[in-house]
């Protein structure tokens, strides 16, 4: 092989282009980065936490609830379809009460009788790791408990968080208030208690 051949091949490779989109996303990248004065480079996770936002599609709760509507009455002639998407935002929000409404709630329990195979398995998994934490709550704030038999009768105030999807349970869980996650445990103990029959 000649130098001039090895010249050709590596300008062939070095030819490779540049889609516009991608040359625009960078030209933007670069500009936002020039008008941050001595900003640092910004750490994978706050690109990840900004990705899965930009991803994230928020679901309204209302299709969630005629879904299982639907696959209520699919037997009266009812035109019911399988919808894995939805399906898994149900699964993924159940015992979030400001998403599931209890009349949901209701039906996703019906819902979740049919469930196999992993789908089953990751809903006692998740459910029995939710209920785990409650105890452990509980377990290390007895002092909650007796404030809670005091205010039996007081409504509890209303959460000003905004648990989105792109937050972490974790930090959800920490967000809730006593009541709230009281609220959680009992409906993972009500999942427990229809999966494993």
């Amino acid at each position: 092989m000649t130098a001039t051949n090895a010249q050709k091949k590596a300008a062939r490779r070095k030819k490779k282009r540049i889609s516009k989109h991608v040359m625009k996303a960078n030209e933007e990248r670069e500009a936002t980065r020039q008008q941050k004065e001595g900003a640092t480079p910004k750490s994978t996770s706050n690109k990840k936490a900004k990705r899965a936002k930009q991803k994230s599609h928020v679901k309204d709760p209302n299709e969630a609830a005629s879904y299982l509507s639907s696959w209520k009455h699919r037997g009266a002639g009812g035109a019911w379809k399988f919808n894995k998407n939805t399906q898994s935002w149900l699964l993924r929000h159940c015992f979030e009460p400001e998403k599931v409404s209890k009349p949901t709630f209701a039906l996703l329990l019906e819902y979740l009788k049919g469930l196999k195979g992993t789908t089953r398995t990751r809903m006692i998994a998740d459910a029995q790791r939710r209920a785990l934490r409650y105890k452990e709550f509980e377990k290390a704030n007895p002092e909650q408990q007796q404030d809670k038999a005091d205010k039996k009768e007081e409504d509890s105030p209303a959460s000003s968080k905004q648990a989105g999807e792109d937050e972490n349970d974790e930090i959800r869980w920490k967000r809730l208030d006593a009541h709230d996650k009281r609220k959680e445990y009992k409906r993972a103990r009500k999942v427990l208690d229809v999966l494993n029959e």
